[in-house]
């Protein structure tokens, strides 16, 4: 029998960050899986006849000092940093207002403006009179906000993004996913433009070159024991062993998972009763991306895009050459879209890319008249986890479950969170810190 080893399963950021750190802790026995020819997980970029894609849009930013100083020591001189072009459409008036849409009313319709302003007001009052106790992620909006600022842009939002309905959903993740300026903000973005940015995207890092691949590239560089091409198809408990595509056994003593968490039936047969129930109950949805090349240059100077009416497929687009120009060919320009999907809402796979194309001319983007160099879709299932009301109860089974196992997990899919890059690898740290905790 081979000798136990650690195993930390997936090479994206999260298993990266903690083989780096088991490494600096002295731990340089662990060997790190990974399924594809190269590490990375989300945070990988495709080329595509002279475009750079990300494996769905990717910025950086954290405050998380420590994660700060690792993130610019991997890029080096690849690093740079921007000031946030995000903007919102409003279809129905023709217009762009600045992200976050609470904190710009200014240019919306007067009634609009009034309706919003007077919402804001009444849940003041209701949250100084200790009335404000949401039970679910719409309650939250509107207890939060008020009506009108709810009504108009963020419970249509949410639907188009999570698929579901937001009376549905927890709000325990919304942290600084939601960006929450003060009363006084608000007022003063409703009365003037010349206002500065809030929330903690308003200045982000992304790669001068290369997309955001080198990121994920530069950490795999620095580990050792990294596997590729090696998926696991098992993991045999109680005895504690990874059984390999290839037919290798693996015993391992401690293991670090970042794989999905609703997946561990796959991988481990005859589950408790609870646990199964649980990861069954772990909900998700998926984003199909089209991504397009167009033979023009500078076909905006935003960012990204939000739309949350139904006349568009896509709740969000970039544009890749303003992140970096690297991303696109000379003369020309680059939109990548996200298309939200899951059970609750089917994807039409056949009619995704023509309903995009007519969403960005209605959208006014493009014209008819636009020659479409390039189509290039990406599918990503899971992407992002739906925070229902079971969720934390479901999560905490699985995890509980496993450590009896000396099984940790760690990053977006492992802990089952949204996690951006940065909670990614910062997750793989906390992993690697309870490890050495135990051990000494």
């Amino acid at each position: 029998m081979r000798e136990r080893q650690d195993v930390i399963l997936g090479g994206g950021l999260a298993g990266l960050s903690a083989a780096y750190h088991l490494q600096l802790a002295g731990e340089d026995h662990w060997q790190t899986y990974e399924r594809r020819s190269r590490v990375g997980g989300l945070a990988r970029t495709v080329d595509v006849e002279g475009y750079r894609f990300d494996y769905g849009p990717h910025i950086l930013f954290t405050i998380d000092k420590e994660m700060e100083e690792l993130i610019r020591d991997l890029l080096g001189d690849n690093f740079h940093a921007q000031e946030r072009r995000a903007y919102i459409y409003h279809q129905s008036e023709d217009l762009y207002t600045q992200f976050p849409f609470q904190a710009h009313l200014y240019g919306l319709p007067i009634p609009i403006v009034r309706e919003c302003l007077v919402g804001l007001t009444r849940a003041m009052e209701k949250q100084a009179r200790g009335d404000f106790d949401p039970q679910n992620y719409e309650e939250w909006m509107r207890g939060f906000f008020g009506d009108g600022i709810a009504e108009h842009l963020m419970i249509p939002y949410a639907r188009k993004i999570w698929t579901v309905e937001p009376s549905t959903m927890d709000f325990s993740w919304i942290g600084r996913r939601v960006p929450t300026p003060d009363v006084e903000r608000i007022f003063q973005g409703a009365l003037t433009d010349e206002v500065d940015q809030v929330g903690a995207t308003a200045h982000f890092w992304y790669t001068k070159q290369g997309g955001i691949e080198p990121l994920p590239k530069a950490l795999g560089e620095r580990i050792s024991g990294l596997n590729l091409d090696r998926t696991a198809i098992r993991l045999e408990l109680p005895e504690k062993r990874v059984v390999f595509e290839d037919g290798d056994i693996v015993p391992f003593d401690q293991l670090i998972y970042t794989l999905p968490l609703p997946f561990i039936p796959r991988f481990v047969a005859n589950l408790p009763p609870e646990v199964k129930r649980a990861c069954e109950g772990l909900r998700y949805q998926g984003i199909y991306c089209v991504n397009l090349g167009i033979d023009r240059e500078a076909i905006s100077d935003k960012h990204w895009i939000y739309y949350y009416e139904d006349a568009f497929p896509f709740h969000r687009l970039s544009v890749p050459a303003n992140f970096s120009p690297d991303t696109v060919p000379a003369g020309k320009s680059a939109i990548a879209t996200e298309v939200a999907f899951s059970e609750d809402r089917p994807l039409d796979r056949e009619t995704a890319v023509e309903k995009t194309i007519e969403g960005l001319i209605a959208a006014r983007l493009i014209t008819a008249d636009d020659t479409i160099s390039l189509v290039h879709t990406e599918e990503i299932l899971p992407a992002y986890v739906i925070y229902d009301l079971q969720h934390a109860s479901n999560v905490a089974t699985i995890r509980e479950w496993l450590l009896q196992y000396g099984i940790r997990t760690a990053g977006r899919f492992g802990e089952w969170q949204y996690f951006n890059m940065d909670h990614s690898m910062r997750s793989g740290k906390r992993a690697v810190d309870e490890i050495v905790a135990a051990r000494r």
